[in-house]
């Protein structure tokens, strides 16, 4: 007979999911390179004082267009919108 009120937990881990966070590449950018904005100024000189907070948002957006380019591919081989959306590279 169980208990009330109590719970079995289930320690089966879902293939393919995850609670971690996906890694994201930021830039290594050495301080006499020419700046990732494109604006072919040297880091220093342009963004530097922004710091790695800057560094981070570009990656990020990168990502978000990298991701955006892989959906419109994705769709257009006729992968399943649920699919589409859950998609975690």
């Amino acid at each position: 007979m169980g208990r009330k009120g109590m719970r079995r937990h289930s320690k089966v881990v879902w293939p393919g999911f995850s609670n971690a966070p996906l890694p994201r590449h930021v830039f290594k950018v050495g301080r006499n390179d020419p700046c990732p904005c494109g604006s072919e100024k040297k880091y220093k000189d342009c963004h530097e004082s922004q710091g790695s907070g800057w560094l981070e948002k570009l990656a990020r957006e990168h990502e978000r267009e990298r991701l955006k380019e892989l959906r419109k591919e994705m769709k257009a081989k006729g992968v399943p919108w649920w699919k589409r959306i859950f998609y975690r590279v």
